[in-house]
């Protein structure tokens, strides 16, 4: 059972009316107290801890699984850059962002049991039951792409050179994780979309649109719409904190790398060739 009611007025009322707390998980029983508390502090901290896990855990496995699994013919090495000094990583919150509201509308559409466990009763509904789940999706968007930010600011790269050696297949040099962040980055762009989708279906065929009134419609659509500006500032935090533990990170990532047998330094160099004709 979806959990979609026949009116906007019911639903917006349900979200408003602040005696109607949102979660039994938050002691602080006021609704408008809740929505602070997550979207200014426990999502903040829920990306921050799947960053930590994800960096600092999966990374490492990362790491492993790539290196063992294509073998010896693929040179890895460790490409050292000059660390930027200033923060130019606001854009890695935009996909993590986008991918923990594709995990959202997965379980809001897939599992509404969980959400007699997590919602109020009296507060029962499809955004307030959104809202709720940020408190762990934004974390698991989060760790998904965090281990790639951890060994591609360490630098950890690999090339095909000796493999495509004697064929006419392309020299490559990529940082290690790079197609499994595309591949993220694929599901979370196109998988909102249609998840975006299906939730308007859903949304307009279950509810008495000749009853609606425009400003509430309006209203409806611009919060859950307004989402992914939401849980991306909310990102923020975690990337300004692993932004100034860089240093740390990067001489974590390298420690194991060099455990891996990861030590030599490779440059990578691009010249312009004039070719004749």
């Amino acid at each position: 059972m979806l959990l979609f009611y026949a009116s906007s007025s019911v639903e917006l009322e349900k979200l408003f009316d602040p005696g109607k707390y949102l979660t039994p998980l938050i002691p602080l029983h006021n609704r408008w107290t809740q929505i602070a508390l997550i979207f200014l502090i426990l999502a903040p901290i829920s990306s921050l801890i799947g960053a930590v896990i994800g960096g600092y855990i999966l990374g490492p496995t990362l790491l492993f699984t790539r290196k063992f699994i294509l073998g010896p013919k693929i040179l890895c090495g460790i490409q050292d850059r000059p660390q930027s000094q200033t923060f130019d990583k606001i854009s890695r919150a935009y996909f993590p962002a986008l991918m923990a509201l594709s995990i959202n509308f997965i379980i809001l559409f897939s599992a509404p049991q969980l959400f007699e466990l997590i919602v109020n009763p009296e507060a029962m509904g499809t955004m307030s039951s959104f809202i709720v789940l940020l408190m762990f999706t934004t974390g698991i968007g989060t760790l998904f792409f965090s281990p790639t930010w951890f060994l591609s600011d360490a630098g950890i790269v690999y090339s095909n050179k000796k493999k495509v050696e004697g064929t006419d297949q392309p020299v490559e040099v990529r940082t290690v994780g790079g197609r499994f962040t595309d591949f993220l980055r694929g599901y979370a762009g196109i998988g909102i979309v249609f998840s975006y989708i299906q939730f308007l279906i859903i949304y307009f065929s279950e509810t008495a649109i000749s009853v609606l009134e425009t400003t509430e419609l309006i209203g409806t659509l611009v919060f859950f719409f307004g989402f992914p500006a939401f849980i991306f500032i909310a990102i923020l935090p975690s990337l300004i904190i692993l932004d100034l533990t860089k240093e740390h990170r990067i001489r974590f990532v390298r420690k194991v790398a060099k455990k891996m047998g990861i030590t030599e330094f490779l440059e990578v160099s691009i010249e312009k060739v004039n070719l004749r004709s």
